[in-house]
Parts: structure tokens; C-alpha cells; sequence
């Protein structure tokens, strides 16, 4: 009976096949330091045919490094290593453990380092949370979220180099058609008008905040032509078009990584670096204030017949200013005042067909 068990066994495991093991070595960017944490994974095989699904599934691109947050340990930057599987190198593998005898086989396997890395973030001095902003987008037209989402993704995972300017302009490329972007409500001079990219500006007013907010010297931003209840509080926005651009200054002593996400109807910027300083700001201290304008009415054949939509909403003509103290951890001081000049606005409807109010053609002509 004793010498039917190995026997047993040995049919069991050629009925069954090894198990494939596929070592893991991960690492993570975490209080400043870079720590690798090893270990295996085990996948069963009844047969040989069960081979090439498996590598299907285990394989993947690299993923760059990112940051997360960890409510243990805070901001972590993750990454995720490459596998590329030779099916026949794997075949002769699992034939060799299985003329041997042996319970498992290790997966030969190509590794891919990913770009980039968080050793590489390391190197750069990308190891803790620089600066973020968020503003809401709730109430948006569809057009305007996408081109949010659009504009800022074109911006995510970004470097900035120490001592390099940052152009949002230069960053995010051609607004186009032809580059994705979707036809949605923008101001034009002293009109709101339907044209290729809005929603772009709420991606540069939520930069130019993280920006502003972390204490980095801004060398070039815009208001907009009238106060805009998304960014709210006022003189915290960042209009950009052509010849109109958000520029800032990376003058800290390690590298800057911009992240972008979209979290419950709110983009949202986070800039990775190594904190030299701290800022702070007041306002915003409005110098003098003017009545808006009053209402006006745009035809929109979509809408049902004697519906409205507000898209604007009125708007008082005001000179603001907002204060910013930035303190450097080497004990020098810095401050600055942030001057926007808005014209009075009135409150703009979307109106559908059969409205008997006054109404403004979209475009202008």
C-alpha cells in the first residue's frame, strides 16, 4: 500500500502538470526612498493547452510610475513592470518539470522597465506632494467636460525640469477639431459663443492654482474678460488662447511631475517635487465694484420649443487682488500681488425656438 502513494502522486502531478510560478518584483517610491518588495505568484496548469491563455492574461505593457495615495503611508508613487512571454521557451519549461517530475516551474520571462521608473523619480527629486487645485465642472455641457478631460491628459505625467519655464501653451499643443477637441460655449471679446475648445480654460485656471498655491513664481497669466462662476473665489482663474498663455517657473531644486484626474465632476492637479517652501494667500480684496449687464438670449434650435438654458450667469464689473506670501525654507521671503481687472457681465440663456425674447446669433454673423 506504502509504495502505491508515490506512485499516486507521480499520476496525480501528470495528470494535473505543474505549477507555473512567475517571480514578482515590485518597488514603490515611498518617504523618499525606494523600497522593492519580491514575491511569487502560482498558477495551476492541468495541461500543456493552458499554457497560452495563461500568457495572454499575465501578459502587459510597463505602467510609469504614478502617485497614489495610501492611507497608511500617504503619497506612494507605483509603477507596474512589462511581461513579454516566448510561448515556446515557456512550453519547453513546463516539459522539462513535467519529464522530471517536479511540482513547479519558474516562467521565463522578459521583463520591461517602465518610463518612467521610480528610481527615476527619485533621481529627479519627484518623491512628495509639491502642490494641488481643484475646480468643479458640474452643470457643464457634455462638449466642455470632454475637452476638459481632453486638454488635461495631454498635460498629465509631464516633467518640468529644475529651473525650466512651463508653458501651458507650448505643453498642450494645437485646439482643434482635427486634434479631438469639441465645439462648446467660449468667450470671444464681449461674447459667449460656440466655438472649438471651451473647457480649455478650466484646465489652465486649475494649473495655474496648483501653481500659485505651491509658491512657484508665475511669469505670465491672464483673466478672464469677465468674472466665471466655476472659479470661484475670484481672481484665481487663467484664461489662455493664441498670444495668451499661463507660464511659470520650476525654481525649486528637484524636478516638478504634473498629474491630472478627473474625481466626482472636478479636475484636479497635483504637482510632485520636493517641498523648499510654504505659501500662503488672502483675498480676494475687491478695489472697486460695477453692475453687471443685463441678460441676453441665444437661439439654441436643440432645445424643446419655449425652453431656456443658462449658461452665464450675471457678473459684477470688479478690480481684484489677491496677496501671496511664499516662504523658502532657506528663510528668504517672497510676496507678491495678483491684480485682475473683469468687466461687467450679464446673464446669457440658451433659449429654444418660439421665445419671444431679444435674441443673439451664436456666430456673430
Amino acid at each position: 500500500m506504502r509504495a502505491l502513494v508515490p506512485l499516486l502522486w507521480l499520476l496525480s502531478l501528470a495528470l494535473a502538470g505543474p505549477v507555473a510560478v512567475l517571480v514578482v518584483d515590485e518597488r514603490v517610491l515611498e518617504g523618499g526612498s525606494v523600497v522593492r518588495y519580491t514575491g511569487v505568484q502560482r498558477f495551476p496548469i492541468a495541461s500543456e493547452a493552458e499554457l497560452q491563455p495563461l500568457l495572454r492574461r499575465l501578459s502587459r505593457p510597463p505602467s510609469p510610475a504614478r502617485f497614489i495615495y495610501d492611507r497608511r503611508r500617504g503619497w506612494i508613487a507605483v509603477q507596474k513592470f512589462g511581461y513579454r512571454f516566448d510561448l515556446e521557451a515557456v512550453r519547453r519549461a513546463y516539459r522539462a518539470a513535467v519529464e522530471l517530475g517536479r511540482r513547479e516551474f519558474v516562467l521565463p520571462v522578459v521583463v520591461q522597465e517602465p518610463q518612467p521608473s521610480v528610481e527615476d523619480l527619485a533621481r529627479s527629486g519627484i518623491v512628495e506632494l509639491f502642490g494641488e487645485a481643484r475646480i468643479g465642472f458640474a452643470g457643464s455641457v457634455p462638449s466642455r467636460i470632454h475637452n476638459i478631460r481632453l486638454a488635461s491628459s495631454k498635460l498629465d505625467s509631464i516633467q518640468i525640469l529644475r529651473g525650466a519655464v512651463f508653458s501651458f501653451n507650448r505643453s498642450l499643443g494645437p485646439v482643434t477639431l482635427a486634434a479631438g477637441y469639441q465645439r462648446a460655449w467660449v468667450i470671444v471679446s464681449d461674447r459667449t459663443v460656440w466655438g472649438v475648445g471651451g473647457g480649455v480654460c478650466h484646465v489652465s485656471s486649475t494649473l495655474f492654482r496648483a501653481a500659485y498655491f505651491a509658491g512657484l513664481p508665475i511669469l505670465e497669466r491672464h483673466p478672464h474678460s469677465y468674472q466665471i462662476g466655476f472659479y470661484r473665489p475670484t481672481g484665481l482663474d487663467a484664461a489662455v488662447a493664441p498670444g495668451r498663455d499661463l507660464r511659470f517657473r520650476n525654481d525649486t531644486p528637484a524636478d516638478l511631475l504634473i498629474q491630472a484626474s478627473i474625481q466626482e465632476q472636478a479636475l484636479v492637479f497635483r504637482l510632485f517635487g520636493r517641498r523648499d517652501r510654504d505659501a500662503q494667500w488672502r483675498g480676494p480684496v475687491m478695489v472697486w465694484r460695477s453692475p453687471p449687464l443685463p441678460a441676453r438670449f441665444i437661439y439654441d434650435p436643440t432645445l424643446p420649443p419655449g425652453r431656456r438654458r443658462q449658461i452665464d450667469f450675471a457678473a459684477e464689473g470688479a478690480l481684484v487682488r489677491i496677496y501671496r506670501t511664499v516662504r523658502l525654507h532657506t528663510g528668504e521671503i517672497r510676496q507678491d500681488v495678483l491684480v485682475s481687472r473683469y468687466r461687467p457681465w450679464g446673464a446669457v440663456f440658451l433659449v429654444g425656438p418660439g421665445s419671444g425674447s431679444t435674441l443673439q446669433n451664436p456666430a456673430g454673423k
